[in-house]
């Protein structure tokens, strides 16, 4: 039978994430699906592979794999870039604990998603990656430009048309 109470819709970018977080911490595997786009895309953490090598998987199966382990999911909000027709959501997720086959479980990364808005105003989730490559704190250094040295895109390929 059919839960009788409609999953909440999430009426901001962030909060489809924490809605998403808090379902699958509940246990509540339709009120998580209710925060995706039905053809979202999922990229979850690499060092947890329950039904796909590349990271990606059925989001059904994902999700309920996921929960299986019976830990809370922590989110933080760190960054929502908002426009009229697209938002990215950036945050911290964190598992912690020990799972049902008690063994400790310690998952946690950067991720983002993607949201568009949907015609009854509701946001959800387009795409979705728990855990980002993170940039290197040290980025590599860019040489500096000297007098003698080709700006890209001039004094390339003969003379300019006119």
């Amino acid at each position: 039978m059919p839960d009788p109470i409609e999953p909440p819709a999430a009426k901001r970018p962030a909060e489809a994430l924490e809605l998403v977080s808090q379902a699958l911490s509940d246990g509540d595997l339709e009120a998580a699906l209710a925060q995706y786009e039905s053809s979202a895309m999922l990229a979850y953490w690499p060092q947890w592979r329950r039904e796909a090598t590349d990271g990606r998987g059925d989001m059904r199966s994902t999700l309920t794999c996921f929960m299986t382990l019976r830990l809370p999911l922590s989110l933080r909000i760190t960054t929502v870039l908002e426009g009229s027709e697209l938002a990215l959501v950036i945050c911290e997720r964190r598992v912690a604990g020990t799972g049902p086959d008690g063994e400790p479980v310690q998952l946690s990364g950067l991720g983002c998603a993607v949201l568009r808005p949907q015609p009854d105003g509701a946001w959800r989730i387009a795409a979705d990656a728990w855990s980002v490559a993170e940039l290197p704190l040290d980025p590599p250094e860019i040489p500096l430009v000297t007098d003698g040295d080709p700006v890209p895109g001039e004094g390339q390929g003969g003379q300019p048309h006119h």
